[in-house]
């Protein structure tokens, strides 16, 4: 087992996984969706599209959000890189031209979307397999140097495929939605190339951004090599204080601590490019866009460069329901809904305690975390915060879940073993995650920086109740006394104590909570809680059309409002 390993089996002196509660969920029907009277035709351009490739929130989003689009009426295509032989997608034989490549595309229409992928050997013969870790690179800060080939490439040929394959019916007159820096040089390619030459004039493109962190900052390339006149490097240009960029040849350092010459090295910026050229510029969380707008650090030094292009709206992710379902979930033996989610997290949590072998104990709240093993997720946080928790509070249990920084995974595998009731594992399990989400009584999410988040609408659904810190998405989303707790924002750049100190002192006022009526209330606000993406589908579109027919829909996006805006009137009827 590649992990910090569970806890040790004579610890697991408990009943088996089969619990005696049984708590069955009733079947749920789903909302009448309403049709749009103005459908378009959307096309979603993105380097991950779950199931079949993810590392992150990208890949859940283009994942999620296209199958709602297309119950309201529009008429839905996600294009990808074919990373893997993906089981019942299709070879349609057509074939273009893309800087110089051919390049084929496979297809399936599933829940009503046309998913599409494209089809080269720098995606499928050098990454082989849908691991999210090999996507980008064989480890973080040690991305593949032909990045820059194979995304260029790859946006080349998303443009072309909404008119070379003919058969889908999409043509030029579509709505493309370009999603992080690899396929930020769509709404580029559309403003330099296509529409100078009388081609998707009628077309618009909205540079959507899951992480501003990440921005395709490349050393100075020619605008040729993406297919661009030499004209648009203007919009490239960028300078920082790095003289190298990270990839497999010149590979960030481990610990993170890289030395700067005070120089100034002039770079290429694809999202600058993308923000510069998009007809709408939107993100992930509507607190997250007015940070990133704010300064400097927050923005990572692309703040002016959104305020200058017009902007950036947020709009709230939604989850998808059908993989994260208590009621469904095939990782627990016990389903439970609003109705039932005392007795079903009861089962679950004794199930979860056995599983990692913490003892069986019904009143010790149990404290779960699931994510990256890396500084931007405050895993060095938590990892001090811990021990100390669990000294604050004696009969508290935690289990962590996750991989990342090699650094990081060795601190796991070490509070593991110091902890007796600390459970580290140091792997990928997606029952384990399922496991946590519903047995764990709290949810720890004490992110430096957080865009949106996903983890905590999941923990939500299942009736855990989120500890976050308060920053981006997780303020939208995390009422503080209603359906979570809020330990403040960590500081950006440095492990301070004041930030351990916030971490214990909010995991343990949570504790206090557990066992009275407080948590019972805030546990079923959380459940009650509509987080799919039904309602954020509407400002999507409304959002949209504004940009696409050019008609105003303020009163259509006022409409959809973010969790926390809801929450007390959950909680009044939960």
């Amino acid at each position: 087992m590649n992990s910090a390993s569970f806890k040790s089996r004579q610890a697991r002196k408990c009943a088996p996984r089969s619990a005696t509660i049984r708590a069955v969920a009733p079947a749920t029907t789903p909302a009448d969706v309403i049709k749009s009277e103005r459908p378009m035709k959307i096309v979603f351009v993105s380097a991950e599209c779950a199931p079949w490739s993810k590392t992150g929130g990208l890949g859940d989003v283009v994942g999620s959000l296209p199958v709602e689009l297309a119950k309201r009426g529009h008429q839905v295509m996600t294009i990808s890189p074919r990373y893997d032989q993906y089981k019942g997608a299709w070879d349609t034989s057509v074939h273009v031209d893309a800087l110089g490549k051919s390049v084929g595309f496979f297809h399936e229409k599933k829940q009503g979307v046309d998913r599409v992928f494209v089809d080269h050997p720098l995606f499928l013969a050098k990454v082989w397999g849908k691991t999210g870790s090999k996507l980008y690179g064989e480890k973080s800060g040690s991305d593949f140097a032909d990045n820059q080939e194979r995304f260029a490439m790859f946006c080349h040929a998303a443009i072309k495929a909404p008119t070379a394959l003919v058969d889908l019916g999409y043509g030029e007159d579509v709505v493309f939605v370009a999603n992080d820096w690899h396929s930020s040089l769509v709404p580029v390619i559309l403003n330099k190339v296509y529409r100078p030459a009388g081609m998707y004039t009628a077309a618009k493109c909205a540079m959507t951004i899951h992480n501003i962190a990440f921005q395709g900052r490349f050393m100075p390339t020619p605008m040729s090599t993406y297919g661009l006149p030499e004209s648009a490097g203007d919009d490239f240009f960028f300078e920082d204080g790095y003289n190298k960029v990270y990839d497999e040849n010149t590979p960030a350092k481990e610990d993170g601590k890289e030395e700067f010459d005070g120089k100034i090295y002039r770079k290429v910026n694809w999202l600058k490019a993308g923000f510069m050229n998009s007809d709408k510029n939107l993100t992930v969380s509507e607190n997250y866009a007015k940070e990133i707008s704010s300064s400097k650090a927050k923005g990572v030094e692309l703040d002016d460069v959104l305020v200058k292009a017009g902007g950036i709206e947020g709009i709230v992710n939604g989850m998808d329901p059908t993989e994260w379902n208590p009621a469904k979930d095939k990782f627990i033996d016990v389903p439970y809904d609003k109705t039932t989610v005392v007795e079903g997290k009861a089962a679950a949590k004794q199930a979860l305690q056995a599983e990692v072998g913490l003892p069986l104990d019904p009143t010790a709240p149990i404290f779960g975390y699931i994510g990256r093993l890396e500084e931007q997720k405050g895993c060095d946080i938590m990892m001090q915060a811990i021990p100390k928790l669990l000294k604050t509070v004696p009969n508290a249990q935690v289990v962590i879940l996750g991989t990342g920084k090699k650094s990081m995974e060795k601190s796991l595998a070490a509070l593991d073993a110091a902890e007796p009731m600390c459970a580290g594992v140091v792997k990928f399990s997606a029952p384990l995650a399922h496991f946590i989400t519903a047995g764990a009584d709290f949810l720890m999410v004490p992110s430096r920086f957080e865009p949106c988040g996903l983890i905590q609408l999941h923990a939500m659904q299942y009736g855990t109740v989120p500890i976050v810190a308060s920053t981006g998405g997780l303020v939208d989303t995390v009422k503080e006394g209603v359906t979570g707790y809020h330990m403040g924002a960590m500081d950006p750049d440095n492990l301070l104590p004041a930030d351990v100190d916030a971490m214990v002192e909010t995991c343990a006022a949570a504790a206090a909570d557990y066992n009275t009526p407080v948590y019972t209330k805030m546990s079923a606000t959380c459940i009650s809680q509509d987080l799919s993406w039904s309602e954020p589908a509407k400002k999507w579109e409304a959002t949209l059309e504004e940009m696409f027919f050019g008609t105003p829909e303020g009163q259509k996006k006022s409409e959809v409002v973010v969790p926390i805006a809801k929450a007390d009137e959950i909680a009044a009827t939960a």
